[in-house]
């Protein structure tokens, strides 16, 4: 590609002190199948090795920037977007890496479907250089993502590709108030303008490890991703919006485990009013309906079933409670057995140590 034309791909990465996995991830846009692209990488001031190992990378489609001074994620987001020149924009962070048809694949789908202003994938999670898991957030067609992205966050950051041309309507890339939760404010205001969809072919690696932004921002980026969520369920909740946000942004979302029935029960109360307001205002059809309930359903067990296994067997009585939140997904038996079982156990254990000092 000549380096003075217009690219038709920008990936965009911003870092902060990754050094330790900033090489590789480069590597990986820069052995893509597809060429046509540009790699912007604004260093918001790092402090390690960053500046040399850019300095290393030898090839004309890189394009490196530095702030002026540390400017934060959405800072940084912010102060690279303009730089970009591509008519598709492709998000990678600086510890993840890039499968080598990931762009190729993106940009097929967005050419053939001109509906659609973002196209995330599937991802690959590793730990330590290990594949630790697939990630399960299945959702292939609009409506099903728009449906996630109500109950959970069914993006990563380093899988989505979306149209320069739908930030330019927005006007404003990513809002610094909802730092940490800045990617999940950006899905829910892009989702007004057209089409979201992930592909289910596993397209990013997510490389886990306690410098995550998910992690070591955790309690920020929970309350961000509650305010997010905030105005998407104000019409279903009136004045208890802050409290149904709160509780999906944590557990939902978050994926959090509840450790009380008193907090399930109020959880599975926000998760039947949500898949009741969702149904109603989308009016989804009879096969998309039952996905959008079994989808429901294997949350509700999920969180039911963290809350029995914690020490608490009767909370099986507040899954039972919630009919609507049981269709199209019924636990296995020995997945049943088991967590009743177990939280039988933890429960006498609680009521031995608790009762110890009485008993003495």
């Amino acid at each position: 590609m000549n380096s003075e034309a217009v690219p038709r791909v920008s990936v965009f990465m911003t870092t902060f002190n990754g050094a330790g996995l900033l090489r590789e991830s480069i590597g990986s846009i820069l052995a893509q199948s597809f060429s046509d692209f540009e790699l912007v990488v604004v260093d918001d001031c790092s402090t390690d090795e960053t500046q040399a190992i850019l300095a290393d990378c030898d090839d004309p489609r890189l394009r490196i920037y530095r702030t002026p001074r540390n400017l934060g994620v959405a800072g940084a987001r912010n102060f690279g977007v303009s730089r970009l020149r591509g008519a598709y924009i492709a998000a990678l962070d600086h510890d993840d890496l890039s499968a080598p048809e990931r762009l190729a694949i993106q940009v097929t789908h967005l050419d053939a479907n001109p509906n659609v202003v973002l196209v995330g994938s599937a991802i690959h999670v590793t730990e330590n250089g290990a594949l630790r898991r697939d990630d399960d957030h299945a959702c292939p067609t609009p409506i099903l993502a728009r449906w996630m992205l109500h109950v959970d966050n069914p993006l990563t950051w380093s899988s989505v590709m979306l149209r320069a041309s739908a930030i330019d309507r927005l006007g404003v890339f990513v809002r610094p108030e909802f730092e940490f939760a800045d990617d999940f404010d950006l899905y829910h205001r892009l989702v007004a303008l057209g089409d979201i969809v992930r592909l289910e072919v596993p397209l990013t690696t997510y490389r886990h490890h306690a410098g995550n932004t998910s992690h070591a921002q955790r309690e920020k980026l929970t309350n961000a991703a509650a305010a997010v969520l905030a105005r998407v369920y104000e019409p279903w909740f009136g004045a208890s919006t802050a409290e149904a946000a709160a509780l999906g942004a944590r557990h939902l979302a978050g994926r959090e485990s509840v450790g009380d029935t008193a907090t399930l029960n109020r959880l599975g109360a926000v998760l039947e009013r949500v898949l009741a307001g969702f149904c109603t205002d989308y009016a989804p059809d009879p096969a998309t309906r039952a996905r959008i309930e079994a989808i429901a359903a294997r949350l509700w067990w999920r969180h039911a079933r963290g809350t029995i296994r914690a020490g608490n067997p009767l909370a099986i009585r507040g899954h039972r409670a919630r009919p609507r939140l049981r269709c199209g997904f019924k636990p296995a038996a020995h997945d049943l057995v088991e967590s009743l079982a177990l939280g039988t156990l933890r429960s006498n254990a609680l009521a031995r140590r608790m009762l110890g000092p009485l008993r003495r």
